[in-house]
């Protein structure tokens, strides 16, 4: 499975991406910024991604799903430490696959893939 990883912490996206090709992911990324994430996800079309809400730049996880949903539906999994209830309800108008609250296990991304694919 091709999984873009958008998360703006390094440790994190180092450790996301270890995380998944351990388990025989092919990763896009990590990138930092949903500017970035646009333009991977629409050239990429990757298989999902794995999206931190607060990211770098001026685009947030959530308004970078909506633009690259314009385009392409490609599901998405929110890995985020939000739980204000405004953000969620906002995350999940892009009816994301799952909403994750970090620090998120591993296993629980997985539990998430295998229930979807």
């Amino acid at each position: 499975m091709n999984i873009l990883i958008v998360e703006d912490e390094a440790f994190t996206a180092s450790l996301l991406k270890m995380l998944m090709v351990r388990r025989g992911h092919m990763v896009l990324g990590p990138v930092a910024t949903g500017e970035e994430a646009v333009q991977l996800g629409l050239s990429a079309k990757p298989d999902v991604i794995l999206m931190d809400i607060h990211l770098a730049g001026e685009m947030d996880g959530i308004d970078a799903v909506g633009a690259i949903h314009k385009e392409v539906k490609v599901p998405v999994i929110f890995i985020t430490a939000y739980d204000d209830p405004a953000i969620v309800e906002r995350a999940m108008l892009h009816n994301p696959l799952a909403y994750l609250k970090k620090p998120v296990n591993p296993n629980d991304i997985e539990q998430v893939l295998r229930q979807s694919f």
